[in-house]
């Protein structure tokens, strides 16, 4: 992994691929076992909710295959953050099937749901969310498509669109809903590109980056293709405070399902599921992965040890406007 280039690519372009973070045959069994799980999921097979692919339910976080892929993408954020005392997103899962199958649409170039995942308040550098392919990935597949650059204009989009703000601070997103606001990012030079991806590696990109999940495009060179990606997203423990550090230990306990921010402002997803009915055939109990030291210091349910001489990423520290939710050290 050359960090140099994809920290190059990060601060230039606001997205950057790593390959070769699984194999081939690790690809493999993780995608298969994604599509047992979902064939037994509901009754009669039915495919559970998701939006544009996305499910962020049915402790799909907490599966086996997911924790073994966060946990083969870790080195990834220990380069980026230089510290091994990270903490991680329990995030989704988009597993899109092929339009071709006349269930799922193809890609409508008027249509597109870009956005931010980063808000007002929090100006510069906040995190990199990541996205694992378990199958390669071209321009005209499901993929990640992004305003390249947008990163850069970040601060400024909100000031020139002040109706923005109220919204992005509440939700921590805020979306492109009017063609003024891409056409503001393209006058700028941020033009729209969808991401290619290697089998098995991990396409990364700035949160304050416009983004947004992109249908397979009608008459792709691979029809039939499924789209599996795992969210990852990990940034230093240190910049944790006591209730973000509460928030994730309810989340591992309960099995619950994460926002993209690991260490700061976490948040979880309600999920009115009933596991109990039987209904729904998902996990009951987490699995032998999560038990781990690493999984659960990765989920604050043991803390690090921020006075042993080792590197805790504290060379860097984001900023925000207010002191509403400014970084805390749990040290």
């Amino acid at each position: 992994m050359d960090i140099a280039k994809v920290k190059a690519d990060l601060d230039e372009f606001g997205w950057a691929v790593v390959p070769g973070i699984l194999t081939e045959t690790e690809c493999n069994e993780y995608s298969s076992s994604y599509r047992s799980w979902i064939a037994g999921l509901l009754p009669n097979g039915r495919w559970p909710y998701s939006m544009k692919s996305i499910i962020q339910s049915y402790r799909i976080g907490h599966l086996e295959q997911t924790w073994k892929i966060r946990v083969k993408s870790k080195p990834v954020f220990e380069a980026l953050w230089g510290t091994e005392k990270l903490l991680s997103s329990i995030d989704g899962v988009s597993i899109g099937r092929p339009p071709e199958d006349g269930i799922t649409r193809f890609d409508n170039p008027g249509s597109h749901w870009l956005h931010t995942d980063q808000s007002e308040q929090k100006t510069g550098l906040h995190g990199y969310q990541g996205g694992v392919n378990l199958e390669e990935v071209l321009e005209d597949d499901w993929c990640l498509q992004v305003l390249e650059g947008s990163h850069k204009f970040h601060s400024e989009f909100y000031q020139r669109f002040p109706e923005t703000v109220k919204l992005s601070n509440a939700s921590d997103f805020c979306r492109l809903r009017e063609t003024e606001m891409v056409d503001w990012f393209k006058e700028k030079g941020c033009q729209v590109k969808r991401v290619p991806c290697p089998k098995g590696g991990i396409v990364l990109w700035d949160s304050r980056t416009i983004h947004a999940n992109a249908y397979a495009k009608e008459g792709r060179r691979s029809p039939n293709r499924w789209r599996y990606t795992v969210f990852v997203t990990m940034t230093p423990a240190i910049w944790s405070t006591v209730s973000d550090m509460e928030i994730k230990k309810r989340a591992y306990e309960n099995m619950e399902m994460t926002s993209h921010w690991p260490s700061q402002g976490v948040s979880t997803f309600p999920d009115r599921n009933d596991y109990k009915s039987g209904e729904i055939r998902t996990i009951l109990v987490l699995p032998e992965i999560a038990k781990t030291e690493e999984v659960r210091k990765l989920c604050g349910v043991i803390e690090y040890d921020f006075k042993d001489g080792q590197s805790n990423g504290e060379s860097f520290a984001p900023k925000w406007k207010s002191d509403n939710g400014r970084w805390c050290c749990i040290v």
